[in-house]
């Protein structure tokens, strides 16, 4: 496609992942709360972050709660759905978001049974308050193949898991093929994607400069500087104009990170950066309309 000089070349969904500070489930030696969280701090940070949302994205933003083996309910249930409520009449949408990982002894993404319960349960959460989850994603960037069937069955056809190069596999966490844009992943998504038959399901990966998977080469707004995410974001509108085809990506944000001022200034001003630099917000079912649309006029 050849972009005119006021057309967008990113469109972005930014993530906000419901959460709190102290979970490490990587690390053996450090603790972290486990039933419940702390909920009550979490509902005034996700009622802060969400206002701005509205003011900065114009309400487009998806959040995902936290849940898992270690923290089953405690951001699926009580006063956290009517915050939820509240984010989508502002535009807002949920994605359940599963982290799987037993403290020191790897995870349990691998488990078909268990992986089922749990999603269906988060699923059935959310639902009975009134409110349809339009995506999943995984904790630590975790997908196993057995989601694809999972999701194609409880009708959840968009995932945010993947972040583009990480192999990872004793976390579930493999996605050396994947794309650096949206792309419906396909039936084997370990292996090449081309030429695979593809699913139903559109993943949508964190933004990337290409150069692999640590903090410094993603959308990951805490664990990096203003100028770097500058400059990824600079390196995804490059790639964009090169390859003559939009990009959509998302980016990184936790509500737990309210409370640390320059974290949440940091966010405030790359939001604001990114409709000045060939950027704009979408919902997820935009970026779903977009790819497709993009799909369409490439194949033209």
């Amino acid at each position: 496609m050849s972009f005119g000089p006021d057309d967008n070349r990113v469109y972005l969904v930014p993530l906000i992942d419901v959460n709190w500070l102290v979970f490490a489930p990587f690390d053996p030696g450090r603790n972290y709360r486990v039933d419940p969280p702390n909920v009550p701090q979490s509902i005034i940070d996700t009622r802060q972050l969400i206002a701005e949302m509205q003011s900065l994205t114009d309400g487009k933003f998806i959040l995902t709660p936290h849940s898992g083996t270690y923290c089953r309910t405690g951001y699926y249930e009580g006063e956290m759905l009517q915050v939820y409520r509240e984010a989508v009449q502002m535009g807002g949408e949920l994605s359940v978001h599963l982290h799987e990982e037993i403290k020191g002894q790897g995870t349990r993404f691998a488990e078909a049974e268990h992986m089922g319960e749990m999603f269906r349960d988060c699923q059935r959460r959310l639902e009975d308050a009134g409110i349809s989850p339009v995506a999943y994603r995984g904790g630590h960037y975790a997908y196993h193949p057995l989601m694809n069937n999972l999701m194609e069955t409880q009708e959840v056809l968009v995932d945010y898991s993947c972040c583009p190069g990480m192999n990872k596999p004793d976390r579930e966490a493999v996605w050396t093929h994947a794309s650096l844009s949206a792309d419906y992943i396909p039936q084997h998504p370990r292996e090449p994607w081309e030429g695979q038959p593809r699913t139903r399901i559109l993943e949508i990966p964190i933004g990337s400069d290409g150069a692999g998977e640590a903090y410094d080469n993603v959308l990951h707004v805490e664990m990096s500087e203003l100028d770097n995410l500058e400059r990824i974001w600079a390196s995804i509108v490059d790639r964009a104009e090169r390859n003559g085809r939009s990009q959509i990506v998302h980016c990184l944000f936790h509500t737990a990170s309210v409370g640390v001022p320059e974290w949440l200034e940091r966010y405030r001003r790359f939001l604001e950066m990114v409709p000045k630099r060939k950027g704009q917000f979408v919902t997820t079912a935009e970026a779903r309309a977009l790819h497709d649309r993009f799909a369409l006029e490439g194949a033209a």
